[in-house]
């Protein structure tokens, strides 16, 4: 990760933790990161040379003022003014990566074919959470590239019980024979 990614990262959780609102920081950085994952064209926007700072400034006010901490808008706009918004989403990992090891909590991904139910995943995380022996947390994300089941990727770990991947070890299995 890059060292200036995880330097503002820092700063912002040791002000989370001053204020004592590490957990409404992580929320408001969670809607932060969604937005900015929905289209990848909003981190050119705000790290664009030709825009006016100001303008995107105001942007930031009118997207997220009142519904994140003040200090996390103003924390984008330093982003700004720094000409720091090309690592947004690197800070954003880093800042959930320090208030994931504060609370003993570890993220992952879980990949599905499928629009899957919150129950469900909430099934997913309670069973992987007795495996790891650590509370984990699952983002879903669409892969129309696995035929069934679902995959889950958790610290460079795959548990991956994908039709797809099932195939490709029976393939695997039959070709070595």
């Amino acid at each position: 990760m890059n060292a200036i990614a995880i330097r503002y990262a820092e700063s912002l959780f040791d002000l989370a933790k001053e204020m004592n609102q590490i957990e409404a920081y992580s929320k408001d950085i969670d809607l932060i990161r969604n937005v900015f994952e929905s289209d990848p064209s909003f981190v050119l926007f705000f790290s664009h040379v030709l825009i006016e700072d100001e303008a995107k400034c105001t942007l930031l006010d009118k997207s997220f003022k009142g519904q994140v901490n003040d200090y996390v808008v103003n924390f984008l706009k330093l982003l700004v003014r720094k000409r720091r918004m090309r690592y947004v989403m690197e800070i954003i990992e880093a800042f959930k990566a320090l208030t994931n090891e504060h609370f003993g909590i570890l993220e992952g991904i879980l990949y599905a074919n499928y629009d899957i139910s919150a129950k469900e995943v909430k099934v997913v995380e309670k069973a992987l959470s007795k495996k790891e022996n650590k509370t984990i947390h699952l983002r879903v994300v669409k892969d129309s590239s696995l035929i069934g089941g679902i995959k889950v990727e958790i610290n460079n770990r795959v548990f991956d019980g994908s039709i797809k991947n099932k195939v490709a070890l029976l393939k695997k299995e039959l070709l070595r024979k």
